[in-house]
Protein backbone atom coordinates (compact mmCIF):
# COMPACT_ATOMS: atom_id res chain seq x y z
CA UNK A 1 0.00 0.00 0.00
CA UNK A 2 2.70 2.27 1.05
CA UNK A 3 4.91 1.74 -2.55
CA UNK A 4 1.51 1.98 -4.64
CA UNK A 5 0.57 5.68 -2.53
CA UNK A 6 3.96 6.86 -3.25
CA UNK A 7 3.85 5.82 -6.59
CA UNK A 8 0.55 7.76 -6.94
CA UNK A 9 2.01 11.01 -5.16
CA UNK A 10 5.03 10.91 -7.85
CA UNK A 11 2.29 10.83 -10.52
CA UNK A 12 0.43 13.46 -9.65
CA UNK A 13 3.43 15.75 -8.80
CA UNK A 14 4.73 14.69 -12.40
CA UNK A 15 1.08 15.63 -13.87
CA UNK A 16 0.96 19.10 -12.06
CA UNK A 17 4.42 20.74 -12.23
CA UNK A 18 3.20 22.42 -15.50
CA UNK A 19 0.36 24.29 -13.68
CA UNK A 20 2.90 25.45 -10.69
CA UNK A 21 6.30 25.51 -12.14
CA UNK A 22 7.21 29.41 -12.99
CA UNK A 23 6.80 30.72 -16.29
CA UNK A 24 10.40 31.16 -16.52
CA UNK A 25 10.85 27.49 -16.07
CA UNK A 26 8.07 26.46 -18.45
CA UNK A 27 9.76 29.05 -21.43
CA UNK A 28 13.10 28.22 -20.64
CA UNK A 29 13.84 27.07 -23.96
CA UNK A 30 11.76 29.34 -25.69
CA UNK A 31 11.97 30.09 -28.76
CA UNK A 32 11.88 26.44 -29.34
CA UNK A 33 10.58 26.91 -33.28
CA UNK A 34 10.99 29.50 -35.82
CA UNK A 35 9.41 33.02 -35.27
CA UNK A 36 7.20 34.41 -38.25
CA UNK A 37 8.24 38.34 -38.42
CA UNK A 38 5.08 40.15 -40.25
CA UNK A 39 6.41 43.03 -42.69
CA UNK A 40 4.04 45.34 -43.49
CA UNK A 41 5.96 47.21 -46.48
CA UNK A 42 7.12 45.37 -49.64
CA UNK A 43 10.69 43.73 -50.13
CA UNK A 44 13.24 45.90 -51.29
CA UNK A 45 12.49 49.50 -50.19
CA UNK A 46 14.11 51.53 -47.15
CA UNK A 47 12.39 50.21 -44.22
CA UNK A 48 13.32 46.16 -46.45
CA UNK A 49 16.75 47.40 -46.33
CA UNK A 50 17.57 48.54 -42.73
CA UNK A 51 15.50 45.63 -41.29
CA UNK A 52 16.77 42.53 -43.00
CA UNK A 53 19.75 42.57 -41.36
CA UNK A 54 17.69 43.33 -37.53
CA UNK A 55 16.23 40.60 -38.24
CA UNK A 56 19.21 38.26 -39.14
CA UNK A 57 20.96 39.22 -35.93
CA UNK A 58 18.19 39.01 -33.44
CA UNK A 59 17.67 35.46 -35.18
CA UNK A 60 21.09 34.88 -34.25
CA UNK A 61 20.98 36.10 -30.41
CA UNK A 62 17.85 33.88 -30.09
CA UNK A 63 19.33 31.02 -31.71
CA UNK A 64 16.35 30.48 -33.74
CA UNK A 65 15.09 31.01 -37.06
CA UNK A 66 13.04 34.94 -38.17
CA UNK A 67 12.06 34.26 -41.64
CA UNK A 68 10.13 37.65 -42.82
CA UNK A 69 6.57 37.30 -44.19
CA UNK A 70 5.74 40.65 -47.00
CA UNK A 71 2.47 41.34 -46.24
CA UNK A 72 2.33 45.58 -47.96
CA UNK A 73 -1.05 47.00 -48.40
CA UNK A 74 -3.61 49.72 -46.97
CA UNK A 75 -0.05 51.69 -45.97
CA UNK A 76 0.87 48.99 -43.20
CA UNK A 77 -2.80 48.64 -42.50
CA UNK A 78 -2.70 44.75 -44.25
CA UNK A 79 0.50 43.52 -42.52
CA UNK A 80 -1.09 45.17 -39.00
CA UNK A 81 -4.02 43.93 -38.96
CA UNK A 82 -2.73 40.05 -39.81
CA UNK A 83 -0.21 40.70 -37.14
CA UNK A 84 -2.74 41.88 -34.63
CA UNK A 85 -4.97 38.55 -35.22
CA UNK A 86 -2.00 36.02 -34.43
CA UNK A 87 -1.38 34.20 -31.32
CA UNK A 88 0.29 35.93 -28.78
CA UNK A 89 2.72 33.13 -28.39
CA UNK A 90 6.08 35.04 -29.28
CA UNK A 91 6.06 33.05 -32.35
CA UNK A 92 4.18 35.85 -34.30
CA UNK A 93 6.01 39.38 -34.12
CA UNK A 94 6.46 42.34 -36.70
CA UNK A 95 7.27 46.10 -37.48
CA UNK A 96 5.42 49.34 -37.73
CA UNK A 97 5.77 52.47 -38.68
CA UNK A 98 4.49 55.93 -38.19
CA UNK A 99 2.15 54.97 -40.98
CA UNK A 100 0.29 52.51 -38.86
CA UNK A 101 -1.24 55.37 -36.31
CA UNK A 102 -2.01 57.61 -39.21
CA UNK A 103 -4.06 55.38 -40.35
CA UNK A 104 -6.37 55.09 -37.77
CA UNK A 105 -6.88 58.91 -37.96
CA UNK A 106 -8.15 58.99 -41.66
CA UNK A 107 -9.46 55.77 -42.59
CA UNK A 108 -10.91 52.75 -40.57
CA UNK A 109 -8.53 49.75 -39.98
CA UNK A 110 -8.76 46.24 -38.52
CA UNK A 111 -6.55 47.53 -35.65
CA UNK A 112 -6.29 50.13 -32.58
CA UNK A 113 -2.63 51.02 -32.43
CA UNK A 114 -2.41 51.59 -28.87
CA UNK A 115 -4.34 48.58 -27.51
CA UNK A 116 -3.59 45.47 -29.88
CA UNK A 117 -0.37 45.23 -29.88
CA UNK A 118 2.39 44.99 -27.08
CA UNK A 119 5.63 47.51 -28.22
CA UNK A 120 8.90 45.64 -27.61
CA UNK A 121 11.21 48.37 -28.33
CA UNK A 122 11.88 51.12 -30.97
CA UNK A 123 15.12 50.50 -32.89
CA UNK A 124 15.05 53.87 -35.77
CA UNK A 125 13.84 56.60 -37.06
CA UNK A 126 13.58 57.44 -40.82
CA UNK A 127 14.49 60.36 -42.43
CA UNK A 128 12.24 62.28 -45.10
CA UNK A 129 13.11 64.39 -47.95
CA UNK A 130 11.41 65.93 -51.04
CA UNK A 131 13.11 64.78 -54.42
CA UNK A 132 12.65 66.10 -57.92
CA UNK A 133 14.97 65.00 -60.96
CA UNK A 134 18.53 66.40 -61.45
CA UNK A 135 17.35 68.19 -64.79
CA UNK A 136 14.19 69.56 -63.78
CA UNK A 137 13.73 73.56 -63.64
CA UNK A 138 13.92 73.64 -59.43
CA UNK A 139 16.86 73.99 -57.72
CA UNK A 140 15.49 75.18 -54.42
CA UNK A 141 12.43 74.87 -52.47
CA UNK A 142 11.20 78.41 -52.77
CA UNK A 143 11.50 77.89 -56.68
CA UNK A 144 9.07 74.52 -56.24
CA UNK A 145 6.36 76.38 -54.24
CA UNK A 146 6.28 79.15 -55.95
CA UNK A 147 5.40 77.34 -59.34
CA UNK A 148 3.13 75.30 -57.45
CA UNK A 149 1.29 78.04 -56.30
CA UNK A 150 1.31 80.03 -60.17
CA UNK A 151 0.53 76.57 -61.63
CA UNK A 152 -2.27 74.85 -59.58
CA UNK A 153 -2.69 71.29 -59.98
CA UNK A 154 0.28 71.12 -62.34
CA UNK A 155 2.72 69.42 -59.97
CA UNK A 156 2.49 65.64 -59.18
CA UNK A 157 4.39 64.04 -56.85
CA UNK A 158 4.49 60.54 -55.64
CA UNK A 159 4.69 59.04 -51.77
CA UNK A 160 4.66 55.38 -50.25
CA UNK A 161 1.18 55.44 -49.37
CA UNK A 162 -2.23 57.66 -48.78
CA UNK A 163 -1.51 58.16 -45.38
CA UNK A 164 2.52 58.25 -44.78
CA UNK A 165 3.68 61.23 -42.76
CA UNK A 166 5.64 62.52 -45.93
CA UNK A 167 2.23 63.01 -47.57
CA UNK A 168 0.96 64.61 -44.98
CA UNK A 169 4.03 67.18 -44.86
CA UNK A 170 3.09 67.52 -48.80
CA UNK A 171 -0.54 67.85 -47.59
CA UNK A 172 0.46 70.59 -44.61
CA UNK A 173 2.50 72.40 -47.21
CA UNK A 174 -0.34 72.80 -49.68
CA UNK A 175 -2.99 73.57 -47.27
CA UNK A 176 -0.91 76.66 -45.01
CA UNK A 177 0.58 78.31 -48.26
CA UNK A 178 -2.53 77.75 -50.89
CA UNK A 179 -1.28 75.18 -52.86
CA UNK A 180 -3.13 72.61 -55.13
CA UNK A 181 -0.87 69.98 -56.31
CA UNK A 182 -1.92 66.28 -56.83
CA UNK A 183 -0.73 63.32 -54.80
CA UNK A 184 -0.23 59.93 -56.54
CA UNK A 185 0.35 57.68 -53.72
CA UNK A 186 1.73 53.99 -53.81
CA UNK A 187 2.10 51.32 -51.75
CA UNK A 188 5.76 51.54 -50.78
CA UNK A 189 8.68 53.20 -51.87
CA UNK A 190 10.15 51.31 -54.73
CA UNK A 191 6.96 52.23 -57.09
CA UNK A 192 6.95 56.18 -56.03
CA UNK A 193 10.61 56.58 -56.89
CA UNK A 194 9.83 54.70 -60.47
CA UNK A 195 6.81 57.15 -61.15
CA UNK A 196 9.75 59.82 -60.65
CA UNK A 197 12.39 58.18 -62.47
CA UNK A 198 10.11 57.44 -64.99
CA UNK A 199 8.67 61.22 -65.27
CA UNK A 200 5.10 60.21 -64.44
CA UNK A 201 5.42 62.54 -61.76
CA UNK A 202 7.20 65.76 -61.35
CA UNK A 203 8.18 65.40 -57.03
CA UNK A 204 8.69 62.46 -54.82
CA UNK A 205 8.03 62.97 -51.33
CA UNK A 206 10.31 59.88 -49.93
CA UNK A 207 12.68 57.95 -47.58
CA UNK A 208 16.20 57.69 -47.79
CA UNK A 209 16.15 55.11 -50.07
CA UNK A 210 16.63 57.10 -52.82
CA UNK A 211 20.17 58.32 -51.60
CA UNK A 212 22.55 56.60 -54.37
CA UNK A 213 20.18 57.74 -56.75
CA UNK A 214 20.79 61.38 -55.26
CA UNK A 215 24.63 61.03 -54.72
CA UNK A 216 24.77 59.89 -58.41
CA UNK A 217 23.28 62.86 -59.76
CA UNK A 218 20.08 61.39 -60.76
CA UNK A 219 18.00 63.42 -58.43
CA UNK A 220 17.71 66.59 -56.25
CA UNK A 221 16.66 67.07 -52.84
CA UNK A 222 15.18 70.26 -51.99
CA UNK A 223 14.88 70.18 -48.45
CA UNK A 224 14.59 67.61 -45.20
CA UNK A 225 11.57 67.26 -43.12
CA UNK A 226 13.22 66.33 -39.56
CA UNK A 227 14.32 69.17 -36.71
CA UNK A 228 17.75 68.60 -37.84
CA UNK A 229 19.48 68.45 -41.36
CA UNK A 230 20.94 65.09 -42.79
CA UNK A 231 24.30 64.06 -42.00
CA UNK A 232 24.67 62.28 -45.85
CA UNK A 233 23.03 65.91 -47.19
CA UNK A 234 24.62 68.62 -44.47
CA UNK A 235 24.17 71.12 -47.28
CA UNK A 236 20.22 70.95 -47.82
CA UNK A 237 18.06 73.04 -45.49
CA UNK A 238 14.95 71.50 -43.17
CA UNK A 239 11.59 73.05 -43.87
CA UNK A 240 12.18 74.65 -40.60
CA UNK A 241 14.73 76.69 -42.08
CA UNK A 242 13.31 77.78 -45.15
CA UNK A 243 10.45 79.21 -43.10
CA UNK A 244 7.75 76.07 -42.53
CA UNK A 245 7.13 75.01 -39.07
CA UNK A 246 6.37 71.64 -40.17
CA UNK A 247 8.85 68.60 -39.20
CA UNK A 248 7.54 65.46 -39.66
CA UNK A 249 6.77 62.57 -37.07
CA UNK A 250 8.81 59.47 -37.53
CA UNK A 251 9.61 55.85 -35.32
CA UNK A 252 9.78 52.55 -36.65
CA UNK A 253 9.11 49.72 -33.90
CA UNK A 254 9.17 45.96 -32.94
CA UNK A 255 5.96 44.98 -31.58
CA UNK A 256 3.52 41.58 -31.19
CA UNK A 257 0.38 40.80 -30.40
CA UNK A 258 -1.03 42.27 -27.42
CA UNK A 259 -0.83 39.69 -24.49
CA UNK A 260 2.64 38.16 -24.69
CA UNK A 261 4.03 36.74 -22.08
CA UNK A 262 5.89 39.49 -19.87
CA UNK A 263 9.24 36.62 -19.70
CA UNK A 264 8.94 36.23 -23.52
CA UNK A 265 8.62 40.03 -24.12
CA UNK A 266 11.97 40.47 -22.40
CA UNK A 267 13.71 37.63 -24.61
CA UNK A 268 12.26 39.44 -27.68
CA UNK A 269 13.70 42.80 -26.30
CA UNK A 270 17.40 41.59 -25.14
CA UNK A 271 17.68 39.73 -28.58
CA UNK A 272 16.73 43.10 -31.00
CA UNK A 273 18.41 45.22 -28.38
CA UNK A 274 21.87 43.58 -28.96
CA UNK A 275 21.09 43.32 -32.63
CA UNK A 276 21.21 46.88 -32.59
CA UNK A 277 24.60 46.84 -32.08
CA UNK A 278 25.50 44.64 -35.37
CA UNK A 279 27.48 46.17 -37.90
CA UNK A 280 25.52 45.11 -40.50
CA UNK A 281 22.17 46.88 -39.15
CA UNK A 282 24.29 49.76 -38.67
CA UNK A 283 25.48 49.99 -42.10
CA UNK A 284 22.01 49.64 -43.73
CA UNK A 285 21.25 52.44 -41.65
CA UNK A 286 23.69 54.86 -43.02
CA UNK A 287 22.67 53.65 -46.64
CA UNK A 288 18.89 54.66 -46.25
CA UNK A 289 20.05 57.38 -43.74
CA UNK A 290 17.77 55.77 -40.75
CA UNK A 291 19.09 57.06 -37.47
CA UNK A 292 19.39 54.11 -35.21
CA UNK A 293 17.28 54.88 -31.93
CA UNK A 294 16.59 52.68 -29.17
CA UNK A 295 13.56 53.19 -26.62
CA UNK A 296 12.52 50.04 -23.85
CA UNK A 297 9.19 49.01 -23.94
CA UNK A 298 8.00 51.64 -21.55
CA UNK A 299 9.40 54.47 -23.20
CA UNK A 300 8.12 53.65 -26.64
CA UNK A 301 4.75 53.43 -25.17
CA UNK A 302 5.06 56.87 -23.94
CA UNK A 303 6.58 58.18 -27.14
CA UNK A 304 3.55 56.14 -29.74
CA UNK A 305 1.35 57.79 -26.66
CA UNK A 306 3.16 61.56 -27.70
CA UNK A 307 2.49 60.83 -31.55
CA UNK A 308 -1.09 59.67 -31.55
CA UNK A 309 -1.82 62.96 -29.87
CA UNK A 310 0.86 64.80 -32.31
CA UNK A 311 -0.91 63.19 -35.80
CA UNK A 312 -4.58 63.70 -34.45
CA UNK A 313 -3.56 67.60 -34.13
CA UNK A 314 -2.29 67.69 -37.46
CA UNK A 315 -5.23 65.97 -38.92
CA UNK A 316 -7.06 68.30 -37.15
CA UNK A 317 -5.33 71.39 -38.81
CA UNK A 318 -5.46 69.79 -42.40
CA UNK A 319 -9.07 70.15 -41.91
CA UNK A 320 -9.03 74.03 -40.95
CA UNK A 321 -7.15 75.40 -43.91
CA UNK A 322 -5.62 78.40 -43.77
CA UNK A 323 -7.60 81.56 -45.95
Amino acid sequence: MKRTGMIKIIALAFFLTPFFASPSTLWADYPERSIIFIMPWPAGGGTDISLRPLVQAASRNLDQQIPIEYHPGGGTAVGMGLLKNKKADGFAIGMASINGLINQHTRKVPYDFLKDFTFILQYAEYTYGLAVMADSPWKTLQEFVEYAKTNPGKIRFSSAGPDSPQAMVMALLANNNRIEWTHIPFEGGPPALTALMGRHVEAYTTTMHVKPHIQAGRLRLLCAYGEKRLPSFPDVPTLKELGFDIVAPSFMVILAPKGLAAEKEEKLHQAFKKAMEDPEFLKACGMVDHMPLYRNSQDTIKQMQYFNKLVGGIIGQMKSPKK
